[in-house]
């Protein structure tokens, strides 16, 4: 109403208006013609994302469409610039089919993207698939590999994958399998030289569980997981590939389960951060120190609040990224892209 009333009493406004309305359809349609893009990644959970330093942008694969059935699964593969603020889609053949909690890493040296995993709707249920594919960010092209039976990790999900660049070794762990429904504590390196999968047999596991935080450290050249599953009160645990070798770790606050936390290691505070998930706490930044002790990060603005099942990356000069996932209490995914800049220590939205 108050629109129309605007409208009644202030008619010379309307043809201003209506120009202006012109002027904007003017100005979108220059910029398509000029070549550049309007788009960005629809709204999903259940995604991953990899900032590749040799291009300077973030890779982003896949997620899913629906928080609820039917479970809809994306298959695009999408750059984003953080010094444009552009998403720009990647249109090359062939491309990994549509599947949702695929999960990606980088290798160091390279930047080659391998991807692991993720799952697909079938009939009333999913299905896991066991893939493993390597994406080439100079010639944008994803190559996918093909191993015997026996020879990689099995089809799970929420499984967690990350590189270690002491050892020059991704890193597989856990996940959940959907032919057999249980929980996995298998831990598998893959090469990218040899282009090999290995399964290691260390003495002392953590029990089964998916969907932990999954982050490689470089002060102490060790993976840090954090999360639990189910009843378990949340873990710390610390896997050296080089030594086969797990640790369990202090944790942070007592609390129930942590699923769907995201980590990752910030150059800017020399520190590994963990934000989000379905747990308590999930709402706030914490740090871990290099002894891993665990504190809450004090940070201004408004962030983004408590969300699970989105993609977090760290970006330098830029901070932590998060794109996606479902915030507490709403009733589908979103396509919000939040920066936590850890150098003026603000959360602010792009």
């Amino acid at each position: 109403m108050r629109s129309s009333r605007f409208i009644e009493t202030h008619r010379s406004m309307t043809s201003w208006g209506a120009a202006r309305a012109r002027l904007g359809c003017l100005l979108a349609l220059s910029v398509l013609l000029s070549g550049a893009s309007l788009a960005q990644p629809s709204p999903r959970g259940y995604v991953d994302m990899e900032y590749v330093p040799q291009v300077e942008k973030v890779l982003l694969f896949g997620g899913q469409k629906d928080y609820a059935p039917p479970y809809a699964p994306l298959g695009e593969t999408w750059w984003y610039d953080p010094a444009s603020d552009e998403w720009t889609q990647v249109a090359s053949e062939p491309q990994p089919s549509p599947r949702s909690a695929a999960h990606l890493a980088v290798h160091a040296p390279t930047g080659t993207v391998v991807m692991f995993g993720g799952g697909v709707p079938v009939d009333d249920g999913f299905a896991s698939v066991s893939e493993t594919w390597l994406f080439d960010p100079l010639e944008e092209a994803w190559t996918s590999l093909s191993f015997d039976e026996g020879e990689s990790p099995q089809a799970v999900i929420g499984e967690m994958f990350a590189y270690h660049e002491a050892a020059d070794l991704f890193v597989l762990h856990g996940g959940f399998t959907l032919d057999g429904f249980r929980f996995l504590n298998d831990t598998w390196h893959f090469d990218l030289a040899e282009r090999s999968w290995t399964q290691v047999d260390p003495d002392n596991v953590p029990e089964g569980r998916n969907y932990n935080a999954f982050a490689y450290d470089p002060r102490n050249e060790v993976l840090v997981m954090s999360g639990g599953q189910d009843a378990q009160e949340d873990e710390v645990w610390t896997y050296d590939p080089r030594e086969s070798a797990w640790e369990q770790r202090e944790k942070p606050p007592a609390s129930r389960s942590i699923g769907y936390a995201r980590m990752v290691y910030d150059e800017h505070l020399d520190t590994l951060i963990r934000f989000g998930g379905a747990g308590d706490y999930s709402g706030s930044a914490w740090t871990v120190s290099e002894e891993f002790a665990w504190s809450e990060l004090a940070v201004e603005g408004e962030s983004p609040g408590p969300v699970s099942r989105h993609a977090m990356e760290f970006v330098p000069g830029v901070g932590v990224l998060v794109f996606g996932g479902v915030f507490r209490g709403q009733p589908d995914f979103n396509d919000a892209l939040w920066v936590l800049d850890t150098m003026e220590l603000r959360w602010h939205e792009r």
